[in-house]
């Protein structure tokens, strides 16, 4: 699949993640590249360390937490998978995560609480 090099536009919320987390989870039939999810779970703990207002609607900490592992499961999984050589060969909107990861960080997203 082609997939958009635009970024994620969707608030910053735990609803959000979770659907991101059931895209990602769709593989090559998602809607967004892996790579375009973790560049929203980065904004998305971004947004919440940088700013201290209290419009914005609250967030239960584990959210922000499986947002990170998300990002560090990427880079971990870039580091370790492949060598300089074969980024250049490919963009990294090409890299697909393993399934059992999205699997794993879904099953979380469910058990937290949900706000409203």
């Amino acid at each position: 699949m082609a997939w958009s090099s635009d970024p994620i536009l969707k608030p910053y919320t735990l609803e959000n993640l979770v659907d991101l987390l059931s895209q990602g989870l769709l593989g090559t039939m998602s809607r967004y590249s892996h790579f375009q999810i973790v560049e929203w779970c980065s904004r998305f703990t971004e947004e919440y360390d940088l700013n201290d207002d209290d419009s914005i609607p609250l967030t239960p900490a584990d959210a922000l937490d499986l947002a990170d592992d998300v990002i560090v499961q990427w880079e971990l999984f870039i580091a370790t998978q492949y060598s300089l050589d074969d980024l250049s060969m490919f963009s990294v909107s090409d890299v697909v995560l393993p399934k059992s990861h999205f699997e794993h960080w879904l099953n979380k997203a469910l058990s937290l609480p949900q706000t409203h």
